[in-house]
């Protein structure tokens, strides 16, 4: 039913979906072309606890293009297109987490870290690709099943007055908050993260796929932001392939991060991390002021 008001409010050239006050359960929604989805206040967005509810795309994981479940709101090859409105968008993701815990428990004593991010199939909650001009504005989401808002090789892209809560009734692992990923002109402001990895991140492809696609993260400025625990308030990588630069962070507050910026990649990886202001920045209880790891956790990295 969602889908279809959003489907015929494209078709009459855009406008508002909007919500009766109330609780609505869905699996993956497709925005499109001119059409503000708002989930206001009064309104919860509870996603599937069924990953069938998430049909295979074609898209990026940890920087390596594949098959992999459908975000539970999309926006894919769209422009003028608006998420919005004070309501929750509650991914319930815990199942998603204990699978993944589960099977690192099964992979690490047989040498296959690396790969448990791949084989754990979780749904990300926002992914904006190849699109642009798009707006997300004055959202709060919490359980992210795996990571919280992707921007992927889109342009013109603006993230405002977003909440993020992903350690609700749990430990959310590799529950990133904004990752922005081989993506450029992305205005990130206002916006306050609490996530069991990487607040606010910076992406652009890994080892031999990062390099075949060879597509930058530029013109990025994130202000006036807050991160509370996470694994950095600032991550530049590790994906670092197609390269990372023009970067302006400013006027930020961190609780209890590992890093206040963090720069990390591998010896495999390629790429560059240039053109990087980290200026006027709070922090209370950091591991690291700066980190800068051309070889990071190795066995993930290789």
């Amino acid at each position: 039913a969602i889908q279809k008001a959003i489907d015929d409010c494209a078709l009459k050239g855009g406008g508002v979906v909007s919500f009766d006050p109330g609780k609505y359960l869905t699996g993956s929604l497709f925005l499109k072309k001119g059409v503000n989805l708002n989930v206001a206040k009064g309104v919860e967005l509870l996603g599937s606890q069924n990953i069938a509810d998430y049909p295979d795309i074609d898209t990026r994981i940890a920087g390596i293009e594949m098959k992999w479940p459908a975000a539970l709101i999309n926006v894919i090859k769209q422009s003028g297109a608006v998420i919005s409105g004070e309501g929750l968008i509650n991914a319930q993701g815990k199942p998603f987490w204990d699978y993944y815990w589960n099977l690192r428990k099964e992979y690490e004593p047989k040498g296959l870290r690396w790969i448990v991010d791949y084989d754990a199939k979780r749904p990300r909650t926002i992914l904006i690709a190849e699109s642009t001009d798009i707006v997300l504005k004055e959202v709060n989401i919490q359980q992210a099943g795996f990571w919280t808002v992707q921007i992927l090789y889109s342009t013109y892209v603006t993230v405002d007055k977003v909440t993020i809560r992903n350690n609700v009734d749990g430990h959310g692992p590799s529950t990133d908050g904004i990752d922005v990923d081989s993506s450029s002109w992305v205005l990130i402001q206002n916006s306050d993260i609490d996530c069991n990895d990487d607040n606010f991140c910076l992406k652009a492809g890994r080892d031999w796929d990062g390099l075949r696609v060879n597509r930058p993260t530029e013109y990025v400025v994130i202000r006036n932001c807050v991160a509370r625990k996470g694994a950095g308030l600032l991550t530049l990588g590790s994906e670092t392939s197609g390269g990372i630069r023009h970067v302006w962070a400013s006027d930020l507050i961190g609780y209890d991060t590992g890093n206040a910026l963090n720069i990390k990649s591998a010896t495999t990886r390629g790429g560059t991390v240039e053109d990087v202001y980290f200026n006027n920045v709070t922090m209370y209880g950091v591991g690291n002021v700066l980190q800068v790891n051309p070889n990071w956790n190795p066995t993930y990295s290789y």
